[in-house]
């Protein structure tokens, strides 16, 4: 979708998927809701904010949306980086709207009614629409009755299909529930913290954050168990470690390195993570390891060439 105004050049304005958008949740954006004020109440996305432009949206209007949010999230939450969506996938008219709002936005941001200055990178507008999101993460919005514990919750990052990256905190009944998990990869310095769900396989590394920590030997068995568990259990896996920064990460990379033709290089399993989590970040001896992890991959293509599974990135 191209929408043309007139903004400073140091603001992108992106298309973002259901799934982005469900990264983003937790990360420092702020989410408004172009609907009208009776499909809001009706239901809408966990966080966000109505700002409906009819019959008209002015800077005096964003600024008491400003302030609510502050109020709700506290204002440590800088809005670097926004996110609007509609109702279905957008049409026409639903294009005018995010015009209205976005010139609207901007007129705000850099008026003397933003006392803060706040500054705004990039503006992410979700194609699909909010029925879109609600099919497939319907717990997250306000009309599912499990929408008031789920909101509350440390969810994990979307990686690509049937693969999330998270912390501990993420290790939780009910998401593993409402996503579905059938497998559970876990890098921790303490024994395995117990899962009460039978019906989901677990396997655990007793092992540090450290830059004496051997990783390198742990990653063909931890690939090759989320390989079977994708592919031929037709699973869905969680790997994650304390935070979800680096062990687990640098494991995730891994991953998409031996089993996605997508990724040649660590940078381009590395960005990509990132770009779905943007707070990894592998010790430095975890990412040599990863480098001599993808020569041995490198090698092996050399001689023979491997059936990869070619996933579809988001």
């Amino acid at each position: 979708m191209s929408i043309y105004l007139s903004k400073p050049s140091n603001i992108t304005i992106t298309d973002t998927s259901i799934e982005d958008l469900y990264n983003y949740l937790y990360w420092d954006h702020r989410i408004y809701d172009l609907r009208s004020k009776e499909d809001y109440i009706r239901g809408h996305i966990c966080r966000a904010h109505n700002m409906h432009p009819l019959p008209i949206i002015t800077a005096d209007v964003i600024a008491d949306i400003d302030a609510e949010i502050d109020n709700d999230y506290g204002r440590a939450e800088q809005p670097s980086e926004v996110i609007i969506y509609t109702g279905d996938k957008a049409h026409y008219d639903d294009h005018q709207l995010q015009l209205k709002i976005l010139n609207s936005l901007l007129c705000y941001l850099f008026s003397s009614n933003n006392p803060s200055k706040k500054s705004l990178k990039q503006i992410h507008i979700l194609t699909d629409g909010y029925e879109n999101f609600h099919s497939i993460f319907p717990f997250l919005c306000s009309d599912n009755i499990y929408y008031t514990e789920c909101s509350q919750l440390v969810w994990p990052s979307y990686i690509m299909p049937n693969l999330y990256l998270g912390s501990a905190m993420c290790r939780n009944e009910t998401i593993i529930s409402m996503l579905k998990i059938t497998h559970i990869m876990s890098f921790s310095d303490y024994p395995e913290k117990r899962i009460q769900s039978k019906n989901t396989k677990t396997l655990h590394w007793q092992i540090s954050d450290s830059l004496s920590t051997k990783l390198l030997s742990v990653f063909p068995s931890a690939v090759e168990w989320i390989s079977k568990a994708v592919n031929d259990d037709k699973g869905t896996v969680l790997v994650h470690c304390d935070q979800g920064v680096s062990r687990s990460a640098s494991v995730v990379i891994a991953y998409l390195l031996h089993s996605n033709c997508n990724f040649s290089t660590v940078d381009s399993a590395l960005n990509h993570v990132k770009s779905k989590r943007s707070v990894i970040r592998p010790n430095e001896s975890f990412l040599q390891q990863l480098e001599e992890y993808s020569s041995t991959i490198s090698t092996k293509n050399d001689s023979v060439e491997p059936k990869k599974e070619d996933f579809t990135v988001w």
